[in-house]
């Protein structure tokens, strides 16, 4: 489905000459190793918080750049270099095989979350590691499971429906509502047995209505109405 491809950041190629080279990278690099320091020895609890959510943002950042350079030009040993030199941090970034994107692993945000659950970047922190799973396990075809299992799947549920618990004025929440009836369809479509079933069929029929009304116009909507399509369309158990 082209809708749920776009949002998922399938690279689309670029004009641009150089997108990573050592004048871009070499702050990026003086600010991680800035923001590693603070993370642990900073004056206050708060202090190390903050610090640990630029450090994610850092990271990612540079991972955004790496793929956009490899978009460009293909995979380079200056980006690997650069994946070795984050691992000297405790920074884990791996290259997908697959599509040979690069991809971290938003410790910095869940460490953040682990330590700060009451701090005032705690709602982007887990916004972002919720999108990271998303993103992590959806493939071309918005029933598929990449990289993840059923149970992965239902920890995901919880977390989301957790967030907007927790989280109801976040300005994340049309995201986090979408990967949301997207995961209830993909529950529906993997539950073994006919009553888990039906139970997740209706609250993805719900959720994926609720998207595409309240959200007209949005990439969102018009992938909450392809896939409420494919799901009315789906053969009855």
């Amino acid at each position: 489905m082209l809708v749920v491809a776009l949002l998922l950041g399938i690279p689309v190629p670029s004009e641009a000459h150089v997108v990573l080279d050592a004048d871009v990278v070499r702050p990026i690099l003086i600010d991680l190793a800035k923001y590693v320091s603070e993370s642990q020895n900073g004056v206050s609890g708060e202090a190390r918080g903050e610090a640990l959510y630029l450090l994610g943002e850092k990271v990612q950042l540079l991972v955004d750049l790496m793929n956009l350079d490899a978009t460009s030009h293909g995979t380079s040993l200056y980006a690997d270099l650069l994946v070795r030199r984050l691992s000297e941090y405790g920074i884990r970034v791996t290259r997908a095989e697959a599509n040979a994107r690069y991809v971290y692993d938003q410790a910095a945000f869940q460490e953040y979350v682990r330590r700060e659950p009451r701090g005032r970047r705690v709602a982007e922190a887990k916004f972002r590691v919720i999108a990271h799973a998303f993103y992590g396990s959806v493939g071309s075809d918005p029933a598929e499971l990449v990289n993840s299992d059923v149970d992965q799947l239902r920890r995901a549920v919880g977390r989301e429906e957790a967030f907007l618990k927790e989280h109801p004025r976040s300005e994340n929440l049309k995201e986090v509502r979408f990967f949301l009836a997207m995961d209830y369809y993909r529950l529906f479509r993997h539950s073994p047995d006919r009553a888990t079933a039906m139970k997740y069929e209706r609250l993805a029929s719900r959720a994926l209505r609720e998207i595409a009304q309240e959200y007209p116009g949005t990439a969102e909507a018009r992938a909450a109405e392809v896939t409420l399509e494919a799901l009315i369309a789906e053969p009855r158990r």
